[in-house]
């Protein structure tokens, strides 16, 4: 009996049938490959804008808060901008005794949206008058969703500046007294920070660290300290996971 069925041989030349084949056979799975590669490339999501302008000084002049952490509000540039130091640190130091005073000072814009930042250039600080003092208005007690960010990343040192992969980075920043914000979304998605204080109204401190990236619920009262909205919490009233 016949049997027609081509059989490949390795060290003999493909039967003819088997060469027509695997041109069309190659052709469909490259085909497959970019098809499911554009797919991919498609469905994700372009990093939000945030700009660092690193070493790119300037001259600012506001009025300086110092609690819960350093800040200066800038006159019809909306709410305070964060002030921190170089690297991974605060700038608690750098404006210790000038709450309510008018300075003057230098450094690099850090921005996300209307969220403004200044990394200080050091002993750029000077003061220059008596100042304004700062308006807090209590909100009451909240509790809100999110996720624990370092603001100097967040708002434009890295991208991302959250979620997991950046967990490390953000615990050391927050360990070396960068701000801790916590990052939240309104039902349609938009993003926005509140400070993270404790419930004395002083910087969080250490003990949140473990929880940065995980999805948080934190009970506490909300406030606007100069236009910024900062949630003063207990740390035992923070807990991950969410309703």
């Amino acid at each position: 009996m016949k049997n027609d069925t081509e059989f490949y041989v390795g060290y003999l030349p493909a039967p003819p049938g088997l060469r027509r084949f695997l041109p069309r056979l190659v052709a469909v799975l490259g085909g497959l490959a970019v098809a499911v590669a554009a797919a991919l490339a498609g469905g994700q999501h372009a990093f939000e804008k945030s700009t660092f302008e690193f070493q790119d000084y300037r001259n600012f002049h506001g009025v300086l808060l110092e609690r819960p952490y350093p800040m200066l509000a800038i006159a019809g540039q909306g709410i305070p901008w964060i002030l921190v130091a170089t690297g991974k640190h605060g700038a608690a130091e750098m404006v210790r005794g000038l709450d309510g005073r008018d300075v003057d000072l230098r450094g690099s814009r850090i921005y996300r949206g209307g969220d403004h930042m200044i990394e200080l250039l050091p002993q750029s600080v000077h003061p220059t008058g008596a100042g304004v003092p700062h308006e807090t208005i209590e909100l009451g007690e909240v509790r809100l969703q999110g996720e624990i960010v370092d603001s100097k990343c967040y708002l434009g040192v890295m991208n991302p500046g959250s979620g997991k992969v950046h967990r490390d980075c953000a615990a050391r920043c927050i360990s070396g007294g960068i701000p801790p914000a916590l990052l939240v979304r309104d039902a349609a998605g938009r993003a926005m920070t509140v400070l993270l204080a404790n419930d004395e109204g002083a910087p969080m401190g250490s003990g949140i660290q473990s929880m940065v990236a995980e999805p948080i619920a934190v009970t506490g009262r909300l406030s606007r300290i100069g236009g910024r909205l900062t949630l003063r919490a207990n740390p035992a009233g923070i807990h991950r996971g969410v309703e």
